[in-house]
């Protein structure tokens, strides 16, 4: 009785570990957040007083197997436990256009007071589809900003 147990396990565990055909399963989307964020940089706020400028640095990262269509990026940026702004006044921000394969993800961000500065932060990616709102990947980093 022993050996016909031991025989079923093994023959159990052959077939959950040979899991489903390589062709049948998708590569699922990765996000690689950069270590490093930009030099600050002056950022002039599109409806903020004319000619005031606040120290705002750039986030970037990498998407492996990223969806084919328009996908939604959340981004954020957090330093001394308080949030930033998006530094951007593009409109349609956060719509990336990807074709299945590897895209680049950035954001600039900003912060009125206390202003941003250089060393640690953490950001912070996701991906999600435009129209159902599913949730492809999300990646968190601690990023330096450099003097």
């Amino acid at each position: 009785m022993y050996k016909f147990g031991l025989g079923v396990l093994t023959v159990t565990a052959m077939v959950l570990g040979a899991g489903a055909p390589a062709a049948a399963t998708a590569a699922r989307t990765r996000i690689t957040i950069d270590r490093h964020a930009s030099e600050l940089f002056p950022f002039e706020p599109p409806v903020g007083e004319p000619g005031v400028t606040y120290p705002a640095t750039a986030v970037t990262a990498t998407a492996r197997n990223c969806p084919t269509g328009i996908v939604l990026m959340s981004a954020s940026l957090v330093q001394d436990g308080l949030p930033t702004l998006w530094a951007t006044a593009g409109h349609g921000a956060g719509e990336i256009l990807c074709d299945g394969g590897t895209v680049e993800l950035g954001m600039a961000f900003a912060r009125i007071a206390p202003a941003l500065h250089p060393g640690r932060a953490t950001a912070h990616f996701s991906l999600r589809d435009s129209t159902t709102g599913e949730q492809f990947a999300e990646s968190t980093r601690t990023v330096w900003i450099p003097c």
